[in-house]
């Protein structure tokens, strides 16, 4: 047998030896806690094995990758010297002068193109696949013979591992063989794969990405805006602040003196309950616990960890100069991550509530055709939107911040609750034109 042709035997030896390491790194992959338990339970001979890979995995996928790198090097090298031995002399000995002058340069791209389509294809692809596909057979197989191998090579292993760590000491960081980190755009594609297929709903989706989004919250993203914020005012008469109590609703409250940007601190309802039904004589200085303040910059992440660590279910957001810029509740923060937590002590709220300013609360989820009917307006309708809020962010190409107004025709609409990149209630009023419900029936006492 010629030289030539052994070499190309053992560039496919080599080849179909890289491909199996990496279908078998996929399958072992798949063999999770959960899987193993089942091993143990079924009592197969297979755990002992698994349950050592799963206590020292980085020597196995350590000499896979090793021995999988060496393969395709050693397959690289074997078939540009193949195509160095045919592919070059035809082309040197061509009558074309180009190809006479440079052959070596041709060859070697066209060496390089095939041998790389040979070896993604034959070395990532299909063997990924398969992997996949037949993980429980092919992760039985490749860990009856790999496990023994990994004795043999786990000294380069490890040797070139603690070689890796040390040049990672100025990064604070570490690597190993085992563990791959997946980046957000691979984790919430793979959610997105599983909500099409069905393995996943949408619920679950929502919760996964609020997951991602909410380490980038910022207070006064999700806070109750200054504006829209229920505090007492402790230099009020005693009856007017017992009836603020009581009409918020709220378990938590802000007390304040002359203005809210003083805020004392925080009335828990509960301790005037009990004072109230008790008869016991107090002040409500008394009843006021100390307010968690915090900065209008702080993540939200932190200010959850802080709130747990505390036993607060309220802060005080501030400005950079110590003003109020308004409030957040523990509520708030967790319904940026699983969406809006209804409470059946509350009435649901309607799509559009009266203030006694001739102002409305309208939801952002009101359709264009309900709100047109109710203040006989005329908002555009569209194929491209149906309600309040998907008209408003069309016409402004933007998610509003609270507090942001838009414009149209004289009708202002005010952004005043959000909940993560959702636009719920805006504050809509006019100071041009007259502005009301067609109807004069009361929609509603409002939101709390």
């Amino acid at each position: 047998m010629e030289t030539s042709s052994i070499e190309l035997i053992l560039f496919f030896l080599f080849i179909i030896l890289s491909g199996f390491l990496t279908a078998s790194e996929i399958a072992i992959s798949s063999f999770g806690d959960n899987k193993i338990e089942e091993l143990k339970e079924k009592k197969e001979k297979l755990f002992s094995l698994f349950e050592s890979i799963r206590g020292n995995p980085e020597d196995l996928f350590g000499t896979i990758r090793l021995i999988n790198i060496v393969s395709i090097i050693i397959s690289s090298m074997l078939g540009f010297h193949y195509s160095q031995l045919h592919l070059y002399p035809k082309l040197v000995k061509s009558e074309s002068v180009f190809l006479q002058e440079y052959g070596g340069i041709i060859s070697f791209v066209i060496a390089l193109m095939v041998i790389s389509t040979i070896v993604l294809i034959c070395t990532l692809l299909i063997p990924k696949a398969i992997g996949f596909k037949f993980a429980d057979g092919i992760g039985k197989l490749s860990a009856k013979l790999l496990v023994p191998l990994s004795g043999i090579f786990k000294f380069p292993v490890r040797f070139i591992s603690s070689l890796s760590n040390f040049f990672l000491i100025p990064f604070k960081e570490k690597t190993n063989f085992s563990q791959t980190r997946p980046s957000e755009d691979e984790i919430l594609g793979i959610i997105s794969n599983g909500v099409k297929s069905g393995t996943i709903d949408e619920t679950e989706q929502e919760i996964i990405e609020n997951i991602f989004e909410f380490n980038d919250l910022k207070a006064n993203e999700v806070m109750v805006p200054r504006t829209e914020m229920i505090a007492v005012d402790l230099d009020e008469e005693r009856d007017i602040i017992i009836k603020d109590i009581l009409r918020t609703g709220h378990s938590l409250i802000p007390a304040y003196r002359e203005s809210p940007d003083n805020i004392i601190g925080v009335l828990h309802t509960k301790d005037f309950t009990r004072s109230f039904i008790e008869k016991k004589n107090y002040s409500f200085k008394s009843l006021i616990r100390p307010a968690y303040f915090i900065p209008e910059t702080k993540l939200i992440s932190e200010v959850l960890k802080e709130m747990q660590r505390r036993g607060d279910r309220l802060a005080v957001v501030t400005d950079e100069y110590g003003g109020t810029e308004g409030l957040i509740t523990m509520e708030d923060i967790l319904e940026e991550i699983v969406g809006e937590i209804k409470d059946k002590t509350k009435k649901e709220i309607d799509e559009y509530t009266k203030l006694p300013d001739d102002k409305y609360y309208v939801l952002g989820s009101m359709s264009i055709d309900d709100f047109n009917e109710t203040f006989n307006i005329v908002l555009p309708e569209s194929e491209e939107y149906n309600t309040i809020a998907g008209f408003i962010a069309l016409n402004t190409g933007k998610i509003f911040n609270t507090g942001e107004l838009y414009e149209f025709e004289g009708l202002k609409f005010e952004l005043i609750k959000k909940i993560r990149q959702k636009m719920v209630q805006f504050k809509v009023y006019s100071d041009e034109k007259e502005f009301k419900e067609s109807n004069t029936e009361k929609s509603s006492e409002g939101e709390d």
